[in-house]
């Protein structure tokens, strides 16, 4: 059969049961479907979960815990003794001298645990603070020079793990993984900091359009 006819054949086919849905969404449909039939890899240990979100909140929390493990081998090679250190001088080194609660808010942190990450950091000698003029009772960050010379390994060291753990990945898959899940990164990032402390069924309710 004729390939152009297959595809629009199947798009008939999604159609029929998905009225509303859009191209984009039966690309996605497609593309995962084809790929399940082609590759039957045994995953999450064999243990899934027992419903689709909680299988990709498992495979998603399962991969950030792997990389993070093999980025620490990396980023001790480069002096660091944690993830948290990297990221805090990952912030430090891509904002504008920023406040140290703006460093500790964007690595998702407790102030307690924030404090003590940029504590190691200064006395490693890495960070410099600075007088806030706009406000006395904080202090504004900087790197110091040995810290952007050790942030710069550190890059080359994470690009190295990176394309180690993804590089057998389509670049076109990971484009597509990045865009859908961009959206749910910037919502939860931007709204975490409000929902500290608060009950769950305060946030859920937030959450849900059906109350608890």
């Amino acid at each position: 059969m004729n390939k152009t006819v297959d595809l629009v054949n199947k798009w008939g086919e999604y159609e029929a049961t998905h009225p509303k849905a859009t191209i984009d969404e039966f690309c996605r449909f497609y593309i995962t479907n084809t790929r399940e039939k082609q590759k039957k890899n045994k995953v999450l240990d064999g243990n899934i979960p027992p419903d689709d979100y909680s299988t990709m909140a498992k495979m998603v929390g399962r991969l950030s815990k792997l990389h993070a493990t093999y980025a620490l081998i990396g980023l001790k090679e480069c002096g660091l003794n944690s993830l948290d250190e990297f990221l805090y001088l990952n912030s430090i080194g891509n904002l504008i001298k920023p406040r140290k609660t703006e460093v500790i808010n964007n690595n998702f942190n407790e102030l307690s645990s924030g404090l003590l990450i940029l504590g190691r950091l200064k006395n490693k000698g890495l960070i410099h603070e600075e007088e806030n003029i706009e406000d006395k009772r904080s202090k504004r960050l900087t790197l110091s020079k040995k810290g952007n010379a050790i942030l710069k390994e550190c890059y080359k060291n994470m690009a190295l793990i990176n394309e180690k753990f993804f590089g057998d990945i389509p670049k076109d898959d990971v484009k597509l993984c990045t865009q859908l899940l961009s959206s749910l990164e910037a919502e939860f990032a931007s709204r975490w900091v409000a929902d500290k402390g608060k009950s769950f069924v305060v946030i859920i309710n937030k959450l849900s359009k059906k109350p608890l």
